[in-house]
């Protein structure tokens, strides 16, 4: 009887073992859930269309054209799999049949990528009829972007594969081999254009094939197609900025002050988006574009590149000091050929010397003493702590979007620097600087750096006389106008709006007596300011050699009403009146008239451009770097 007992425990114990391994090898291993529900269910991945992106007059710039992939779930396929074959039907050779493989096994085993894509609908037709016989094989159609346009990559941006980054923060939704906007508008309304992905599952026989839907499609998830997006951008203006920027480097970015939506956003080099679409390109052609170190195509000069404002943040300097009370609407100073300090100069070409220069003149001669003088006062507001002088300078100027990001709905931007009063005590020590010291930042020099962008949004600031919009890129989702509030709703300066009409005045003045005077427009009123960028290059980090200077001018118009801002930054372009200032004019034109009546100056602007300075730079960058590399190698 006691051995009978024994044996009932052991049986079981065995029989407890077995039910337990049964309902681990049911429940939780991969293996037999996939086998079970692969060998009589399809299920089907709908990838939804992405939404289309308009312009703000509905022209159509990006649509979608369907595509088929090929998938697959390494852990089905068979032991047995004939290679050669399948390779022959897809038209593939056997490398990278085991490279797409090994790199779907590195994604998951067991969780389906995908294998082969961008299958056209003929080809797909010739692999659909035999794809039963490879089991772990299968497929699913997508939308490919098909960009109506050949240009504003760095507005419209580009999809891709997802990135290790989008799996890791998205799992739930993306998977190996899966379209992201990875940059411009396609990364930044990445969730509002991909849509909702679905869900349909299909009946198969023994052989794989499909004989119909599954439980009446009950279980089936509908997709939800993308929301469309209009841009604030005037494609037309934008074609036209574009050509105006003929063998040129720089940007260009036209706001409307009355509503911060941006109507024009060229940076130059210009690329043409369907690059980057998969089909379109070798990976070759990418792979040059992202190794030009010397033209940086792929670098978007309207909100990531920083450049010294030069003589348009006089503007600022002016208003800090009125706001400040350091200067009023009658405060004069004479100019002597320049601002002296010790036995430097800062030297002035303003024409204007020996007489009192007031507020309205010194912004259109654009004299380099009277705003030094100025500043001089800001910094020195406060005797016994220019820290604080400084301070509070900055705090005037950052209300006008430098320093600081502008939290738009760009996919790339940079801060730039206004400096502190902390940022000096650091470099040079506490109390051992003073404004003669930081004197440069008086005319948009020294340690002071900005983006065009943030330019251009100063000058809504000055047309609307003391507050901006949130410069912004979309007009309307699903065609219904943007709401949020970010964009909607007034930004304020610290300065007071009865101190910009002087500041305006002087801008006018520009055209009348400064260095606006050859492009200036007879049939509308525009206020403008040039600026000419100091530019060096850095050798082996302690050499300085100066290069060609950057041809800045920012520009508002109509005076009377103000309909569109425009900063223009041309690399290297010399004077501010060479390049920069005829450009924001004619887009001025262009977009107030609608047509261009200086036919001369624009026929000189779109076929003449600075490639011999360039190629300049790219040998003395070219030296340099490989100066660099000499240095770097001795030390080793």
């Amino acid at each position: 009887m006691k051995k009978l007992y024994k044996f009932y425990i052991l049986l079981g114990f065995i029989g407890f073992v077995f039910a337990i391994r049964l309902f681990f090898i049911q429940i939780y291993t991969k293996k037999y859930i996939l086998n079970a529900f692969n060998t009589s269910i399809k299920q089907e991945i709908i990838i939804p269309e992405r939404g289309s992106i308009f312009d703000r007059n509905d022209n159509l710039l990006v649509f979608n054209q369907s595509i088929y992939e090929l998938i697959v779930i390494p852990f089905l396929m068979d032991e047995n799999f004939n290679v050669i074959e399948f390779c022959n039907l897809v038209g593939i050779e056997k490398e990278t049949f085991f490279k797409n493989l090994e790199k779907a096994k590195s994604y998951s085993k067991y969780l389906p990528s995908v294998f082969l894509p961008f299958i056209s609908k003929e080809k797909f037709a010739a692999i659909q009829e035999k794809l039963y016989k490879y089991k772990g094989f299968d497929w699913t159609k997508r939308s490919l972007r098909n960009y109506k346009v050949e240009s504003s990559a760095n507005v419209l941006g580009y999809i891709g594969k997802v990135t290790n980054q989008n799996l890791k923060n998205e799992s739930n939704y993306y998977q190996m081999g899966d379209l992201v906007g990875l940059a411009g508008v396609e990364k930044y309304y990445e969730k509002i254009l991909r849509g909702k992905k679905g869900i349909k599952y299909w009946m198969r026989n023994r052989n794989g094939c499909i004989i119909g839907s599954y439980n009446n499609k009950k279980n089936d998830v509908k997709a939800v197609i993308g929301d469309d997006i209009s841009l604030t951008l005037d494609w037309d203006l934008q074609k036209y900025a574009e050509k105006l920027m003929f063998q040129k480097k720089g940007g260009i970015v036209a706001i409307n002050p009355k509503n911060g939506e941006i109507l024009s956003l060229v940076s130059s080099p210009i690329n043409n988006p369907n690059l980057f679409v998969e089909i379109n390109h070798s990976n070759d052609e990418l792979e040059k574009l992202m190794k030009n170190t010397i033209d940086n195509p792929l670098f978007d000069r309207t909100t990531q590149a920083r450049y010294p404002p030069a003589s348009p943040f006089k503007l600022l300097t002016e208003l800090a000091g009125l706001q400040m009370g350091v200067v009023n609407k009658n405060t004069t100073f004479i100019c002597y050929k320049g601002f002296r300090y010790g036995k430097k100069i800062i030297h002035c070409h303003s024409g204007i010397h020996g007489l009192p220069i007031g507020i309205e003149t010194a912004v259109a001669v654009s004299c380099n003493n009277y705003f030094a003088q100025v500043y001089k006062r800001v910094i020195e507001k406060y005797p016994k702590d220019l820290s604080r002088g400084l301070n509070e300078w900055r705090d005037i100027i950052k209300s006008f979007g430098f320093g600081n990001y502008l939290y738009n709905d760009l996919a790339t931007g940079e801060k730039g620097i206004i400096p502190s009063g902390e940022y000096y005590d650091k470099k040079y020590g506490i109390m051992k600087w003073n404004a003669i010291t930081i004197i440069s930042n008086s005319i948009g020099q020294g340690e002071i750096n900005v983006t065009p962008i943030q330019l251009a949004n100063m000058v809504c600031a000055i047309a609307n006389k003391g507050y901006f919009y949130t410069p912004h890129i979309v007009k309307r989702i699903n065609h219904k106008p943007i709401s949020n509030p970010n964009y909607t709703v007034a930004k304020h300066t610290k300065v007071k709006s009865e101190y910009f009409d002087l500041i305006i005045h002087g801008m006018e003045k520009v055209f009348m007596i400064g260095t606006g005077r050859s492009f200036r427009s007879f049939d509308i009123r525009m206020a403008g300011k040039t600026g000419t960028s100091q530019n060096y290059l850095r050798v082996n980090n302690h050499k300085i050699i100066s290069l060609p200077d950057h041809s800045i001018f920012i520009l508002f118009a109509p005076v009377e009403d103000p309909k569109i801002a425009i900063s223009v930054i041309i690399e290297n372009g010399g004077f501010g009146s060479h390049w920069a200032g005829p450009i924001a004019s004619l887009i001025a034109e262009k977009y107030i008239n609608h047509n261009v009546n200086r036919k001369g100056l624009e026929k000189k602007i779109m076929t003449s451009g600075l490639k011999k300075i360039y190629n300049y730079i790219a040998r003395m960058k070219q030296l340099n770097n490989s100066c660099k590399k000499n240095f770097i190698d001795k030390k080793k």
